[in-house]
């Protein structure tokens, strides 16, 4: 095909590979997502322009993607896929909702490939071998045991918007790779260091022992200083936050393990922040006292 006929092969036309059978190999994958969880798997799903789009300009290997619609509409996504991964289409929304096991709307997916994630050491390691300049100043968030992958989804699209140097998860942490943890965090996930600790009290202890990084535990306690007071504890190069659980917050030696508690001061008639709230007020608050 010469260069003028080639301009004027669209994009399916070039690269898409259409499949009518839905038992394909290629497209096994993709099946059943709603009964499968992923997480022991070496794969997860990306659904949705935005966030296909944020897998494809991430570091994470795209396998393959699928979408179930001719038309254009997907902005600059598609011209983001590589060559050589391959672009598998499926004729008709109901027979794409029987394969994926779900009512899907969002008419592209994208098949990532995990990758191996530091420890908070190893992190930590790496964050003070990169030579960060002096006059810079980094936060990281500590998520020891977040449950719901709504919040945990928050909290990654706060800290990717923030500029957050890492979140840290705790050995009890959902699946931020999960799809709906993906999607509320739209693609957050993909475009923010992700440290997973083996033994998160263990670890931060090291951390405080080899690099003086303070940590500091966001409680509600009576004796916690508030952020607004707390400028003057962000003077350190790096800094982290640890926040708890949505039900129970943190744990008396997770508060142990860190430096000094703060809060977020509130109506003595609320309870609680949700965690991605909290995530997002700390790191802004970080940011703006500098």
């Amino acid at each position: 095909m010469d260069s003028d006929n080639f301009r004027g092969v669209s994009f399916f036309e070039r690269r898409v590979t259409i499949i009518n059978d839905l038992d394909d190999l290629r497209l096994r994958p993709y099946c059943n997502l709603r009964e499968r969880t992923l997480r022991g798997e070496s794969i997860f799903i990306a659904e949705g322009t935005l966030v296909v789009e944020r897998l494809l300009r991430s570091p994470y290997k795209v396998a393959s993607v699928l979408t179930t619609r001719k038309e254009s509409g997907f902005g600059d996504c598609l011209s983001l896929v590589p060559d050589s991964v391959p672009v598998y289409y499926v004729d008709e929304r109901v027979v794409a909702n029987k394969l994926v096991g779900f009512e899907f709307h969002q008419g592209i997916l994208a098949l990532g490939r995990r990758a191996d994630l530091p420890t908070l050491t190893g992190g930590m390691e790496s964050f003070f071998q990169r030579g960060v300049p002096t006059d810079a100043r980094r936060a990281v968030g500590g998520i020891p045991d977040a449950t719901k992958a709504d919040n945990l989804g928050l909290a990654f699209r706060c800290a990717a918007a923030l500029d957050a140097e890492a979140v840290v998860l705790g050995e009890s942490c959902c699946d931020p790779f999960s799809r709906r943890a993906l999607r509320v965090s739209m693609g957050g996930v993909l475009q923010t260091r992700i440290y997973q600790a083996e033994s998160l009290l263990d670890e931060i202890e090291e951390v405080r022992a080899r690099w003086g990084v303070p940590f500091y535990a966001t409680t509600l306690d009576s004796d916690s200083v508030s952020i607004y007071d707390f400028k003057q504890g962000f003077e350190n190069k790096l800094v982290a936050f640890v926040f708890g659980n949505e039900y129970t917050g943190l744990t008396q030696k997770q508060i142990s393990a860190c430096d000094k508690k703060i809060t977020i001061p509130m109506s003595p008639n609320v309870d609680s922040l949700n965690l991605g709230v909290s995530v997002g007020i700390f790191l802004y608050e970080f940011n703006r006292a500098h």
